[in-house]
């Protein structure tokens, strides 16, 4: 399969790099996969940093990922310390450098999963995903649970061949599939629950312009997760600064603003472990082998 390949090209990156590390206390690099425009997210999360520069005793610094697979990258090779990661790339990391889940983030709703959306245009004439084959899709980044691994699953169990089937592209961002659907660049785009308010200040007309016709299945939380190599007190001092931060009026306000995060709670690699199951599914080798 044309997208396993893709994927299994990103994990051998991912080797390439595992395994040289780090300890350091001086300064904590946190990372961040590009869930919209990398640029003005790295300005975005200036105050979280210093926040946790002043609750950890650690200077902080912010680094936004071009692409998904660079924090997973930058974990196994040490550059980053911790990271607010998406399910799949949490699982990548685990494989190729014993990353280890610390937090999962919460939801609105207070749970600790979320979904993935398939949108369309308003006036498309696709009504559900039965109506796809020879549609034009945009995906997210191959190391994306919501934006790829979860969507494709389900697709494939409803018989389709995403090589065959489908023309599809990679956006590079949630916010990038919202805006192919909208321009008419793509028939379809998945994207997480619901992009569209997340981002309906950049799209002000999405929620009338666009259409959900199905989702996906309940998929485990934003991960934080920190280098494999750390000693456990110190991830759990950066565990334990998050929860506090999380308490506070002000810097929950910025979670909510910055990711839709409205809070955390502790978590293991077993809550993870759906995630693997899918990617079987998938036929992906996380093991890069």
């Amino acid at each position: 399969m044309k997208k396993t390949a893709l994927v299994l090209a990103v994990l051998m990156a991912v080797t390439l790099v595992a395994g040289c590390s780090r300890q350091k206390e001086e300064e904590l690099v946190m990372g961040f996969v590009p869930m919209k425009d990398a640029e003005s997210l790295v300005e975005s999360v200036e105050p979280l940093a210093e926040l946790l520069s002043e609750e950890l005793g650690i200077k902080v610094k912010p680094f936004t990922a071009v692409n998904y697979v660079a924090v997973v990258e930058g974990l196994g090779s040490g550059q980053v310390d911790f990271g607010f990661i998406p399910p799949f790339s949490y699982v990548l990391a685990n494989s190729e450098s014993n990353a280890r889940v610390v937090l999962s983030a919460l939801r609105r709703d207070g749970s600790a999963t979320y979904k993935a959306q398939f949108v369309v245009r308003a006036d498309s004439d696709i009504h559900d995903l039965d109506d796809l084959a020879g549609k034009k899709i945009a995906f997210v980044d191959p190391a994306s649970t919501s934006g790829y691994l979860y969507p494709a699953a389900q697709l494939i169990g409803l018989g389709y061949d995403l090589d065959k089937d489908f023309e599809t592209v990679f956006a590079g961002g949630h916010d990038k599939a919202l805006q192919a659907v909208l321009n008419g660049d793509v028939d379809m785009g998945v994207m997480f629950v619901d992009a569209r308010q997340r981002y309906g200040e950049d799209f002000p007309g999405a929620m009338e312009e666009t259409r959900i016709i199905a989702y996906t299945q309940p998929i485990p939380s934003v991960s934080i997760t920190v280098r494999g190599d750390m000693d456990g007190e110190l991830s759990e001092r950066i565990a334990s600064a998050l929860l506090a931060i999380a308490e506070d009026p002000e810097a929950l306000a910025l979670l909510k603003e910055l990711f839709d995060i409205h809070g955390f709670v502790r978590a293991s690699d077993a809550d993870y472990q759906v995630v693997r199951e899918v990617a079987e599914a998938l036929d992906v080798d996380l093991t890069g082998e």
